[in-house]
């Protein structure tokens, strides 16, 4: 899911200075950034392969594990050591340090991130005290960017010994004007988050990132509401991890047996007259078997040349092998239906239907950038060409094998035995992959160590779980041309289940706008920023007035788009009376969802929201828009 579930805090007792060596690094407009010393990582990663991390296995066999696989266990368990490598590789740069951005970089840095620089000219002030949790009381009048900086450091400083930590940066420097002084400084980064910029400025720079492929996060607050907005010109997801569909497969169709010998002649092995004599051996037969010798024994009855072909055939063939596990126990004088046979009923599709991936994993076999490979391809498309290849020839039109199965009823021996069996052709299959894969490298003119064989056997073994995320640029959004009405008049009309409430109890139901009706009053509250300076409500001012600014803005904006809709006033007012103030639990929670989505992008696993994400602290919901 890419909405947060839960918001979890780090309390820091005592805020010590970090320590560290200044050393040269990039300029914004001749400025020197304030690093804490550390090496920068190779090509795909730093710390160690990936098979010399300790999985849990190992360490439960006594093997000894380094203080990085200690420290970061839980993480490693959830997205592996090749998540972990991207990243302990990943440059971030960071435009303010409000609130949200600081709790974003806080659990960005405790699992390790490589590097972050923060961007930020302001002095800290008893507003920052208040809200933002990486500044004291002490810090007022000091420059901000660079308390944060050390307070995130704090939690896993750089330490020379051990070779674990995280570097940060600090750069004073308005963000507005850095953007302004030249974008060619932003190229080093792999994410870019941004809060206090203008909206020309986060125009200009998203264009920029956009053509260079790199990740923009947009990060808006005021008062209880806040967006994000997110763009990339493509992102990659090695790792879907789906769990609404089953991606697993058995290569137990007859034309996948055809490559797969070894499979075929191991599950001809079984004798189910002999197993039959003895209860617990029959039980515990695996249940590919029990469909690959159901298939045969269905065919020469039917007299079919082929497994079951249709919805009604193999609805008879499960019907088949579910007579056959009730003829047996009414034998045994069992009082039930066998695990294993039960399981072989739940999959015997697996032997009846060719196995097709799904729509997205297509779409990224088929893409061009897959066929046509340049000097500049991703390696990630050089091992999708290689795959190719593989299914052209060897693979006979299927996907390798990945060498992994579910838990099944069994025996050890023979889940074991069945196992291997599956693991050694996947390792033939992945050389064949890893060949091809090289010989790409070397037409394309690429340097050998450019692509390591683990990272292509990663992307081959999850090439099922693989998709491509087009999002489309921020100028689709901010540009009225270019922006879908449509979509957007259909977000104004989506129906939505309101709480229960007593009228007569309670008195009129209070006005609950959509939340897509807060999307365009912050937007119009930026705007109202750009004009005059301030956002609407800040400093002194006169609310009526301010109200009235914002409806002009807002019909303006709403015209200008041609938005035929009933603008809310109340969420107008709202934005006046928040005057622009970011509140720590909602900029907090805001972050942890920044956070989230940055993960996502940096490891390439699990799907990101696309693209926009509104938070409404007011009735506490949220809603995702493709804008």
């Amino acid at each position: 899911s890419s909405h947060p579930h839960s918001h979890h805090r780090f309390l820091l007792v005592d805020y010590a200075t970090s320590s560290g060596l200044n050393t040269p690094g990039p300029r914004f407009g001749g400025v020197n950034r304030k690093p804490a010393a550390r090496h920068l990582p190779p090509p795909f990663g730093v710390c160690r392969s990936e098979s010399a991390m300790l999985r849990s296995d190992d360490v439960d066999k006594g093997a000894k594990r380094s203080e990085h696989e200690n420290r970061f266990d839980r993480q490693l368990r959830l997205w592996g050591a090749h998540g972990q490598k991207l990243l302990e590789s990943t440059q971030i740069c960071a435009l303010g340090s409000g609130p949200a951005i600081s709790e974003a970089l806080k659990n960005l840095v405790l699992p390790n991130v490589n590097e972050f620089t923060i961007v930020d000219d302001k002095k800290v002030t008893e507003v920052d005290q208040g809200n933002n949790f990486f500044v004291a009381e002490e810090d007022i009048g000091k420059a901000r960017g660079d308390v944060v900086r050390e307070n995130l450091l704090e939690m896993n400083p750089w330490n020379e010994t051990e070779g674990i930590g995280v570097k940060g940066n600090f750069i004073n420097k308005n963000p507005d004007k850095a953007i302004e002084s030249g974008l060619e400084d932003f190229k080093q980064y792999d994410v870019i988050l941004a809060t206090e910029i203008s909206d020309s400025n986060a125009l200009k720079l998203s264009t920029y990132c956009y053509e260079h492929n790199i990740t923009f996060v947009l990060i808006r607050i005021n008062g209880l509401l806040g967006y994000i907005h997110w763009s990339k010109r493509q992102h990659l997801v090695t790792e879907e991890h789906p769990k609404d569909r089953d991606i697993s497969d058995y290569h137990l169709h007859p034309e996948q047996l055809k490559n797969f010998p070894e499979l075929e002649n191991y599950l001809k092995d079984f004798d189910f007259k002999k197993l039959g004599e003895d209860v617990f051996k029959h039980s515990r037969i695996p249940w590919p078997a029990i469909t690959y010798h159901m298939r045969v024994k269905w065919q020469e009855e039917k007299k079919k040349t082929g497994p079951p072909s249709n919805f009604g055939e193999r609805n008879e063939f499960k019907q088949f092998i579910k007579g056959s596990a009730i003829a047996y126990m009414r034998e045994k004088k069992l009082s039930f239906i066998e695990k294993n046979f039960e399981e072989a009923i739940m999959f015997a599709h697996k032997c009846c239907l060719k196995p097709v991936p799904d729509d997205e994993v297509q779409a990224v076999l088929g893409a061009d950038a897959a066929k046509n490979l340049t000097s500049e391809s991703d390696n990630f498309w050089i091992v999708v060409h290689a795959i190719n290849k593989f299914m052209g020839q060897e693979g006979n039109g299927f996907l390798p094998v990945t060498g992994e199965i579910k838990d099944m009823e069994s025996t050890p021996e023979l889940y074991i035995r069945l196992q291997r069996t599956y693991q050694e052709q996947s390792k033939k299959e992945m050389a064949i992959i890893v060949k091809y894969a090289r010989e790409a490298v070397s037409k394309l003119g690429k340097s050998a160590d450019s692509i390591e064989d683990e990272y292509i056997v990663h992307v081959a073994k999850h090439i099922r779980e693989a998709a491509v995320i087009k999002c489309k640029p921020i100028s689709s959004v901010y540009d009225a041309k270019q922006m879908d009405v449509d979509e957007i008049h259909e977000y104004f009309d989506e129906w939505e289940e309101l709480p229960e409430w007593d009228e007569e109890e309670n008195g009129p139901r209070p006005l609950r706008p959509k939340n897509i009706h807060w999307y365009f009053a912050l937007r119009a509250a930026e705007r109202f920023r750009s004009k005059n300076g301030r956002y609407p409500g800040e400093g002194k001012y006169t609310f009526d007035d301010d109200v009235k600014e914002l409806i002009k803005i807002q019909k303006a904006m709403f015209s200008e788009y041609s938005i035929e809709r009933d603008m809310e006033e109340a969420c107008l007012k709202e934005m006046v009376r928040s005057g622009g103030s970011q509140i720590h639990n909602v900029a907090a929670l805001i972050g942890g969802v920044v956070s989230q989505l940055c993960l996502k992008l940096i490891v390439r696993q699990f799907v990101p929201f696309n693209n926009t994400y509104v938070f409404n602290g007011v009735h506490t919901t949220s809603n995702v828009f493709q804008l």
